[in-house]
């Protein structure tokens, strides 16, 4: 799950596989969530016009001139907000790919431990703490069906974090182009981007998070382990 093994869990949105002619469930969800960001995009730059014909109006009606510096500023943030439209696609491209390439060296990091002898015992793990789950043994056997319980669970518990990520961080790619909008607006009122920085937050923190969870399963379970 949180090495990336399974495709069911890809996050990379910007790569469904057209070129291979792959088809499952992710790569459905990613087609899907491609078709409403480019209609969701078009909305944008549709609306970013309104704005701009609004902000012209505005300038060329003002004649005080705190007015005409309130509306050049707008028009600023105005073109700020239309150059968000196409580069925040590509903040998200490079957000997602700094995540791939840690959790690669971290894989790759996991690997390595795997061939040595503590690696070989971590891989029958769980096929021991099974088997002595039944041992005749009470404290044993009660103790390590205690134990498979809760990785079970834990795995479970994972499995609908990564399902419950990856359908997050689609959400936040299709509104991202209504966000660039709100930019501007957000700037009209106090002069700061709440929208805008709420969504980067939890973006990254989503995309992010993965090699966090890498990381915390390379210390704590193979010191659980041995």
């Amino acid at each position: 799950l949180i090495f990336g093994k399974y495709t069911l869990f890809d996050i990379n949105y910007f790569d469904y596989g057209e070129a291979s002619g792959e088809k499952n469930v992710n790569t459905t969800i990613k087609e899907n969530i491609a078709s409403w960001y480019f209609v969701l995009r078009n909305i944008a730059m549709i609306i970013s016009v309104l704005v701009l014909i609004y902000v012209g109006i505005r300038m060329a009606m003002s004649t005080v001139a705190s007015d005409e510096a309130k509306y050049k500023k707008m028009f600023k943030d105005w073109v700020v907000s239309l150059a968000l439209v196409f580069v925040l696609q590509y903040i998200m491209i490079f957000t997602i790919g700094v995540n791939n390439v840690l959790v690669d060296v971290l894989n790759d990091a996991r690997n390595n431990v795997q061939t040595s002898e503590a690696g070989k015992q971590y891989d029958n793990a769980l096929d021991q703490i099974a088997s002595q789950a039944w041992n005749v043994d009470f404290t044993v056997g009660v103790s390590s069906t205690l134990v498979y319980i809760i990785l079970v669970g834990i795995t479970i518990l994972f499995l609908i974090m990564y399902i419950k990520r990856m359908l997050t961080i689609g959400f936040l790619i299709v509104i991202s182009p209504l966000i660039t909008i709100t930019y501007s607006i957000d700037k009209m009122g106090d002069g700061k981007s709440q929208a805008l920085n709420a969504w980067l937050k939890e973006f990254v923190f989503n995309v992010l998070i993965q090699p966090f969870h890498c990381i915390i399963y390379l210390i704590f379970a193979s010191t659980a382990i041995n």
